[in-house]
């Protein structure tokens, strides 16, 4: 009898806390102002160097973004030069170098007159800068953020939250777009992080973006609108109460400009030319002018209850299933699952070579996908798949130039490419999480010569010292490398942390795998 009335005043406990949580957020008005992007610019150097590219209706230029360190160069030289809006769509906003220095450049368009528009997720809103949270404040800035949680700053309600709401907060925007001027549009997988960019002395990830003008970056404009005004998205304003000595408008504003000047002063940016990097970036040399579609995933996707991929998923799919000799899947984490993995079993019987790169377990920054990928190496090999695993010890690679060099490196890209002519390039991971949790986007271009860049990204991490190549001999996994000029196997996980062992371990037997 004391049991049940444990178990009684236990539920009636839960369920009161669940009612302390939702009441405190009753109070709140959630419903952002409908607001819709401004013309596309027809002023200035950027719209100059657009329009003289004389783009066919319909049609977009798309250059392929290797390079960390140019990449961010090409964020700071387009912020620079914005003379109307800046929309700015990130998963994750680091406060580090290169996260102060582009949030010093946001802030100086905002003083020029530029409206500002940047929508952050919610996952590391806690952890931003507070001088980019206060930024907020300026008449030409707002911050929106998506599905964030009710509850703030308490994790025992964070938790409650997560059970009670439907484990609604497990849904995330993994997108990533920099849109400038309604002209200019950068897409791909980096995060704003110095990882990201070839600032972190250790570390670095091997990503790629698209930069887009034309057609596709009017897609990319009309994508972030569609987001900016969801209804699973909160003006930050709304839920960011104000901290014990949290910087004014013009602390913040000091605050970041002493931070850019540090970086620009100490050297780190040795290689900072923003205008050189700019020209040659949406100058004609060089340039891809065709067809390209930018995807993207519904911003309320995991509200809509599909039981079949849509969006990015479903378009990739499609994509891949017209393939007739050769797909390559580049995807940092590769969970395939029992259906993916048969139907990618399915298009080798019918001759099409699937070929897969991926990291390895000690370059993984996620040792549990790792973990539910692994289940997955033996069929694949069997099934004629050719797997490719990316080492930590990669490095920095010919073509990925950095501020710094690194000796650690872990995969990031997201690509696909089919027949050496169509390629997709974006921040979806083939992964569960990917097609039914997470909000994705990128871009599709059906170009030979385009492909062929994202192919020699791909044959970089095959370089001898870069990556293992996976086989089987019986019913033996297998790891081989060339080190110092001699070819070496390997028949146990090619690791020495015990840590990364049983975590990858744990998600191979539990039942975790849709939320890898």
């Amino acid at each position: 009898m004391n049991v049940g009335k444990s178990k009684l005043s236990g539920w009636r406990l839960s369920v009161a806390l669940a009612c302390l949580t939702l009441s405190a957020c009753a109070g709140i008005d959630w419903r952002p102002q409908t607001q819709f992007a401004l013309a596309p610019a027809t002023q200035g150097e950027i719209a100059a160097r657009v329009q003289a590219l004389n783009l066919p209706p319909g049609q977009s230029s798309y250059r392929l973004l290797q390079s960390n360190g140019d990449s961010l160069l090409i964020k700071i030289g387009t912020a620079e030069r914005a003379v109307s809006s800046l929309d700015l769509l990130y998963y994750m906003w680091h406060s580090d170098i290169s996260g102060q220095l582009l949030a010093a450049e946001v802030m100086r368009a905002a003083d020029r007159g530029v409206r500002v528009r940047l929508l952050v997720d919610d996952t590391y809103l806690r952890g931003l800068d507070p001088n980019l949270k206060v930024i907020d404040r300026h008449e030409n800035v707002e911050i929106r953020v998506y599905n964030p949680y009710r509850t703030r700053d308490s994790a025992p309600l964070n938790v409650l939250e997560f059970v009670f709401s439907g484990f609604r907060p497990n849904h995330r925007m993994h997108n990533k777009s920099w849109i400038v001027d309604g002209q200019v549009a950068i897409v791909g997988g980096r995060n704003v992080g110095d990882e990201y960019f070839g600032l972190d002395e250790g570390f670095h990830f091997r990503d790629l973006g698209v930069l887009l003008t034309g057609a596709a970056a009017s897609q990319a404009q009309q994508d972030f609108d569609a987001y900016w005004n969801a209804s699973v998205v909160v003006p930050i304003a709304a839920i960011e109460n104000e901290i014990p000595n949290e910087p004014t408008l013009a602390q913040a504003r000091a605050m970041l400009e002493r931070s850019r000047e540090r970086t620009v002063s100490s050297g780190t940016l040795a290689r900072l030319n923003a205008d050189s990097t700019l020209a040659a970036s949406i100058g004609q040399d060089g340039l891809y002018i065709g067809t390209a579609a930018l995807v993207s995933d519904p911003a309320d996707k995991w509200l809509l209850g599909n039981s079949a991929p849509i969006g990015v998923a479903a378009t990739l799919k499609k994509t891949i299933d017209r393939a007739e000799r050769e797909v390559i899947l580049i995807s940092p984490y590769f969970v395939p699952g029992q259906s993916g993995a048969k139907w990618i079993a399915s298009l080798e019987r019918r001759g099409v070579q699937v070929k897969v790169l991926t990291n390895s377990l000690n370059a993984t920054d996620v040792a549990a996908v790792h973990g539910g990928y692994a289940r997955y190496r033996k069929r694949l090999l069997k099934a004629g798949v050719e797997i490719h695993e990316l080492k930590r010890s990669a490095g920095s690679l010919p073509m990925e130039s950095s501020f710094r060099g690194s000796s650690r490196a872990s995969l990031h890209t997201k690509a696909v490419i089919v027949d050496g002519r169509v390629s997709f390039v974006g921040s979806y991971n083939l992964d569960p999480r990917s097609t039914w949790l997470n909000t994705e986007m990128g871009v599709l271009i059906d170009d030979a010569a385009f492909a062929q860049e994202v192919r020699e990204h791909y044959e970089l991490a095959l370089l001898p010292g870069a990556s293992f190549e996976l086989s089987l001999e019986g019913h033996r996994l297998v790891w081989t490398e060339t080190k110092d000029g001699q070819v070496v196997k390997h028949y146990r996980e090619p690791t020495r942390s015990w840590s990364r062992r049983i975590v990858s371990f744990l998600a191979r037997v539990l039942p975790v795998e849709r939320h890898l």
